[in-house]
């Protein structure tokens, strides 16, 4: 499986397509994007995640050639160097579950920790979630290394440790797709709840650096003289991958 390592402003300032071109990567345009820090770097970045419904009106013409769509929230040293890892724990769909190494069922998504590295990714075993189960996520570094772990129902069902490539100073959401022989249809708006930021030094403006991209929060703020940010939720709108309104293909 591939998945695109892009610079999310980039991708939107490329504007919108005339159409979705088969075996394509598109990027719906709804997202945070927050860093970097001055003086500082992203040391641990924790948030909870209920799945949407699977995308609806997905069509696939070939069999061998699935559609698949991934939601996740990356940290990297850069805001989209293909040379640099990013650190992405996955969720995945797909209408053959199979065929991207889950065993879940086409109404559930899978979820694992996963890294991109320039020599491609480097992932765990997919694990199936229920409808409408609660996942929390962890993202840190530690003695040169950054850990990620996926908790479900009180229990961590993927994690992963990869070498610190440099310090973290960018986090963003992504929704993503492959097109394949077919059509990425509609994903609904989620929540990412509970997002905690902490950074290795004090950063009083850090906060300025959280943009949204048709998106919502609920305040991203500090209590500790800007060490440690959180907000509440960042709420994402439905996106049609099939609509040139909603996102872009990776040029």
């Amino acid at each position: 499986m591939h998945y695109a390592y892009i610079s999310i402003p980039l991708t939107l300032a490329l504007g919108a397509t005339a159409s979705m071109p088969a075996d394509s990567w598109v990027f719906g345009n709804s997202l945070f994007y927050l860093g970097p820090p001055t003086g500082a770097s992203i040391t641990k970045a924790t948030y909870s995640l209920v799945p949407p419904d699977v995308p609806s009106g997905v069509k696939v013409s070939k069999p061998s050639d699935q559609v698949w769509v991934s939601v996740w929230v990356g940290a990297s040293s850069t805001n989209g160097d293909q040379n640099a890892n990013l650190y992405q724990p996955l969720l995945n769909w797909s209408p053959d579950q199979e065929s991207q190494g889950c065993s879940a069922n086409n109404t559930e998504w899978c979820v694992a920790a996963s890294t991109y590295t320039p020599d491609g990714q480097i992932g765990q075993t997919y694990v199936p979630v229920p409808p409408k189960t609660n996942l929390d996520f962890e993202i840190s570094v530690e003695n040169n290394k950054v850990y990620q772990a996926v908790t479900m129902n009180g229990q961590v069902v993927s994690q992963q440790s990869d070498a610190l490539d440099n310090g973290l100073k960018y986090l963003y959401s992504s929704n993503e797709c492959y097109t394949g022989s077919g059509n990425c249809g509609v994903l609904q708006g989620y929540k990412i709840t509970n997002l905690t930021v902490t950074l290795s030094a004090a950063d009083e403006s850090f906060g300025k650096t959280m943009a949204l991209y048709s998106s919502t929060d609920a305040g991203f703020a500090t209590t500790d003289n800007g060490k440690t940010w959180y907000t509440d939720y960042v709420a994402t709108q439905e996106i049609d991958f099939d609509s040139s309104s909603d996102a872009s293909v990776q040029e």
